[in-house]
């Protein structure tokens, strides 16, 4: 069955992801962002439904955000860079200026 078409286009960036259930203490690395969500790369994902607090670092700012997982896939650390790994998440209320940073064409602000 095919996968249904993404409701926003996905950019790629990879960017340090801090996360966790309780409070962002594993290191994980985004592979794409939309408005919507990202998938991050991780050997640690959390099973889907739980909720998470993410620490997004770029250069200009750090932003802790709210999301939801959505799907996850575990696997050795070597399918890291490969994106066979990790989960999806689903973003809580992103801020706007979250969302225009990542968008925006080039390395990530």
């Amino acid at each position: 069955m095919p996968r249904p078409k993404q409701e926003f286009t996905r950019i790629r960036r990879r960017v340090e992801i801090r996360y966790g259930a309780d409070r962002p203490r594993y290191i994980g690395y985004s592979r794409n962002v939309s408005r919507s969500g990202m998938m991050v790369a991780s050997v640690r994902p959390f099973a889907p439904g739980t909720l998470l607090h993410l620490e997004v670092k770029l250069p200009s700012a750090t932003y802790r955000l709210l999301g939801r997982v959505i799907w996850a896939r575990e696997g050795p650390v070597q399918w890291m860079t490969t994106g066979r790994v990790g989960m999806g998440i689903a973003l809580i209320r992103p801020p706007d200026d979250f969302l225009q940073v990542v968008q925006a064409p080039g390395p990530p602000a």
